[in-house]
């Protein structure tokens, strides 16, 4: 009797279907919109003049000449004039989401910290995030400082100030973030006070992590037993299995060589040097040979033994470095001037379409988002920003800004 039960039960629950009604969860999806354009930059393509960019759902549904893309009949129009679409900024090296102090980014009582994490300590309410909307930065990697010389996790987050944390995250472990060189000298007389020191404790615990993570991946494959559970290597899994990258804090070009070697030839993870200031451009050509991708920022320029600027952008990119982003390391330059460092790229060197792509698509995939963000493309999220000219241009700063479709910054909210 209770099985005829269940089975009335299931069909009354199915017998708005069988007369052609939707149920409430199968709802059609909300009206397009229809965002009109003097110019498109998607990045991943070709500029577009007199352009349309199609969002329905927080998605991307199509881009292009308006003579090209179909405007669904019902969807709503916004004619921007002689405004631009440009993709969102990604910024790989930020340190405010959490509170400008940046006090409770670096904890100094240990040199290797792998078992923390920033997603802890993000405050959806820091002005911090507006300001960065200001510059139409829509997506960070909010990372811990460099004072030890590994200072856990950074959580990847889209800049949707004061909403809940949870539509923030689009990852919780982000990067791990490892220091080396110059900061994590701790000056205090233990191990870790010399590159030597450093270098050797870096080495250790990424063996451990190394050992650890494939323990678990033989007991998972029924190879051998289970592991005992190490907090302090846990997190190091997602590293080892090349779900989560490394960034590394790396300047000077010694270091830069030493990066590259540990975590390219030695460990083989999936990772990207920040920084490569300072004489880093002299390592450039090296780190070509090995593809490593790079985030430069935030310093700009260096003299050369000539006394001469040298770009650091375009050093690295005419020694073939094509992995290339750039980054603030807010707030050493404020999250806000993002375009700022890309309009300075161009003037000393760095093309242009090779600078917007290292502001959007080429962090999105070192990151590994680019499937989401990063360009104007049919079925990622619809993250743009909205200027009355050249995004790289500081004399027009975005207008309005946009993640998932949905407005989050208009001029004049940060003063």
């Amino acid at each position: 009797m209770r099985r005829h039960r269940h089975s009335l039960l299931v069909a009354l629950a199915l017998a708005p279907l069988a007369r052609g009604q939707q149920p409430q969860a199968m709802a059609t999806a909300s009206p397009a919109v229809a965002f009109l354009a003097a110019r498109i930059l998607p990045a991943d393509a070709p500029p577009i003049s007199g352009g349309v960019l199609l969002v329905q759902d927080g998605k991307i549904a199509a881009v292009g000449e308006r003579r090209q893309v179909p405007i669904p009949a019902g969807a709503r129009l916004q004619d921007l004039g002689d405004a631009w679409l440009a993709p969102g900024f990604v910024d790989l090296h930020h340190h405010v989401s959490g509170g400008i102090g940046g006090g409770d980014i670096n904890d100094m009582v240990m040199p290797l910290n792998p078992e923390l994490r920033t997603l802890d300590i993000v405050r959806p309410s820091e002005l911090a995030i507006r300001r960065a909307l200001s510059g139409g930065i829509t997506t960070t990697l909010f990372i811990p400082g460099s004072g030890t010389n590994i200072g856990g996790f950074g959580v990847l987050l889209k800049m949707r100030w004061g909403e809940p944390l949870a539509k923030m995250v689009l990852r919780d472990l982000g990067a791990m973030k490892v220091a080396q060189g110059f900061n994590p000298e701790r000056y205090s007389g233990d191990l870790g006070q010399t590159r030597m020191g450093s270098h050797e404790l870096l080495q250790a615990r990424l063996e451990q992590g190394q050992r650890y993570a494939s323990a678990w991946s033989e007991f998972a494959a029924g190879r051998g037993p289970k592991p005992r559970f190490q907090a302090e290597l846990e997190q190091l899994r997602a590293v080892f299995e090349r779900q989560v990258p490394v960034l590394i804090h790396t300047a000077g070009a010694r270091d830069c060589i030493a990066t590259a070697r540990m975590f390219q030839d030695v460990f083989h993870l999936w990772m990207v040097l920040s920084h490569g200031c300072f004489d880093g451009w002299m390592a450039a050509a090296a780190l070509a040979r090995r593809n490593t991708p790079v985030n430069l920022g935030p310093r700009m320029y260096e003299f050369n033994r000539y006394s001469e600027f040298q770009g650091m952008c375009q050093a690295y990119w005419d020694a073939g470095c094509r992995d290339l982003s750039i980054n603030t390391d807010a707030p050493v330059v404020a999250a806000e001037e993002l375009p700022l460092q890309g309009a300075m790229a161009v003037r000393l060197g760095l093309s242009y379409p090779v600078a917007l792509q290292a502001l959007t698509l080429v962090p999105a995939r070192q990151i590994g988002i680019a499937d989401r963000t990063g360009s104007l493309t049919a079925g990622k999220d619809a993250d743009f920003q909205v200027t009355r000219g050249d995004p790289l241009d500081p004399r027009f700063p975005p207008q309005q800004v946009y993640i998932d479709g949905n407005k989050v910054y208009q001029l004049g909210d940060v003063k």
